[in-house]
């Protein structure tokens, strides 16, 4: 139902755009003619709400179509305004009802041109309310529910902006997130997570779960240029829930952006699914995943804009971008922040950080969160002593290669409490060229699936770089497999991130 909604609203976008451009083309006409409020009108059960629009130079104003189960009282055309009954029960196999669709109003201007504007009335099934818990990124994992964000604190500062506009920069697959509208009086953001199909072996829907996915939003302003931006992290199940105990504090079962975590599976899929975004070493604004968990061809995973056009991720020096027109110096973090598409290139001259010119040791911060750390609320990025009383499962490390090669990632053992956390082989983005890079052959011509795991810290070292957990599989001889609890690796990297609580 709700592509099938996404594919009808395309439509009636595409003969909206049309109808308007044949009118200024041809006629130039000046009138009006727009639904008043922002994103789509959500109510809940058997309630009457007034949809106000606005019709200028606009006659004969009708309803011409209106989802199923929903009532239209009345249409005043002289106050500009549609009286609308929501259903009284929810969707199921007894009722015809659309909880999602569109509400349409036709009218013709001055000149006789057939003109009409469509709006979303959404039925509000389960909503989650989040303003007063404003992030940078938001870990969510409750289906067929409507999200409200607050979008005017920079991450958990105190740092206020006021956003002229508020869209989807990019998402993991078309509408992810759904519905969605911005409100400037209260300074909001809502959305809606739909579902997906689980199927049996027959292609037999036998239920649904939360989508899989990733999406980053961006608050604009008046000049249109992005202000600030926040990461939507779609998961199967609560992060808070799932919280590991360990000597070190608790940590995460899984990585930032990642829909599960695999625990030693062989099965690709859940290897895939472990795998989570990849970091520049400051930044909150993640970067893709590969488009499968064998990096084929170093492909990045497929991403999408609001409007459902394919966009593709850019990896730039300063060179790459000279001569373009922008607000900010390249490599610094204006810049970043109003890039988020942008993997910044390190080179020599500056350390391959991907700021240029000044480091800054505190975007991050070991001792507190900072403004731009990319873990939800309630976490952190982890401070490097976090992982020193680890290591690889002793069993494990001596096991044969043909045993644990498929795994791509390593059980960390906590030395103290002999718990293991299972850390994904998702590899990293290179600081040269952002090309992904999982693999260790020392050298050798056979090179059967190797793995490597980079995982940021938010500690710095006594130079320009930054410090990481950092693991590998040895192809040539299980005993040479390496874990580095503090491994030091330049700035302009792109790893993982597995956050600790704070």
């Amino acid at each position: 139902m709700k592509n099938c909604f996404k594919r009808m609203w395309a439509a009636v976008m595409v003969v909206m755009l049309c109808v308007a451009a044949l009118s200024s083309c041809h006629t130039n006409e000046k009138y009006e003619f727009e639904f008043s409020m922002p994103g789509q009108v959500v109510t809940t059960l058997g309630s009457t709400i007034v949809v106000p629009y606005k019709a200028v130079n606009i006659s004969t104003v009708s309803v011409t179509a209106s989802p199923a189960g929903w009532t239209v009282e009345s249409m005043d055309v002289v106050n500009c305004t549609v009286t609308v009954t929501a259903p009284s029960s929810f969707a199921n196999e007894e009722n015809d009802i659309e909880e999602n669709g569109l509400i349409k109003l036709s009218g013709y201007t001055a000149a006789g041109t057939s003109v009409y504007i469509s709006s979303y009335l959404s039925l509000l099934n389960r909503s989650v309310d989040l303003t007063a818990e404003p992030s940078n990124c938001y870990a969510i994992s409750q289906k067929d529910t409507r999200y409200t964000i607050d979008v005017t604190h920079k991450g958990e500062s105190s740092e206020r902006i006021s956003p002229a506009k508020v869209d989807v920069i990019w998402q993991t697959s078309t509408y992810l997130l759904d519905f969605d509208g911005f409100d400037p009086e209260s300074g909001t953001y809502t959305f809606y997570i739909g579902s997906e199909d689980i199927t049996d072996d027959n292609d037999e829907v036998i239920g649904t779960r939360m989508p899989k996915g990733n999406a980053v939003i961006g608050a604009y302003n008046e000049a249109d240029e992005l202000i600030w931006s926040w990461h939507i992290w779609l998961t199967d199940a609560d992060v808070d829930e799932m919280a590991i105990s360990t000597s070190a504090g608790e940590i995460m079962d899984r990585n930032i952006g990642a829909y599960t975590n695999s625990n030693g599976s062989t099965d690709t899929e859940l290897i895939y699914d472990s795998y989570g975004l990849y970091f520049q070493w400051g930044r909150k604004d993640p970067f893709p995943r590969p488009r499968d968990y064998k990096f084929t061809n170093n492909r990045d995973e497929l991403a999408y804009t609001g409007g459902g056009a394919s966009k593709l991720f850019r990896y730039v020096t300063a060179e790459m971008v000279e001569g373009e027109v922008r607000n900010h110096p390249f490599g610094t973090m204006d810049y970043a922040i109003a890039d988020p598409f942008t993997f910044i290139l390190g080179t020599a001259d500056n350390d391959f950080d991907w700021l240029h010119g000044e480091h800054d040791a505190s975007l991050w911060s070991a001792t507190a969160k900072s403004k731009n750390d990319p873990c939800p609320r309630g976490w952190r990025v982890p401070d490097a002593s976090v992982f020193t009383n680890f290591d690889i499962d002793a069993e494990q490390d001596a096991a044969a290669l043909a045993d644990v090669r498929n795994m791509y990632g390593w059980h960390l053992v906590d030395k103290t409490t002999g718990v293991k956390i299972f850390m994904p082989g998702a590899g990293r983005r290179s600081y040269e060229n952002g090309v992904l890079t999982n693999m260790n052959n020392y050298g050798y011509d056979h090179n059967p699936a190797p793995w490597i795991g980079y995982y940021w810290t938010a500690s710095s070292t006594n130079g320009n770089k930054a410090q990481s957990m950092f693991f590998d599989l040895n192809t040539t001889r299980a005993v040479n497999n390496r874990y580095e609890a503090q491994k030091a690796m330049y700035r302009g990297n792109g790893m993982q991130v597995r956050c600790v609580r704070e």
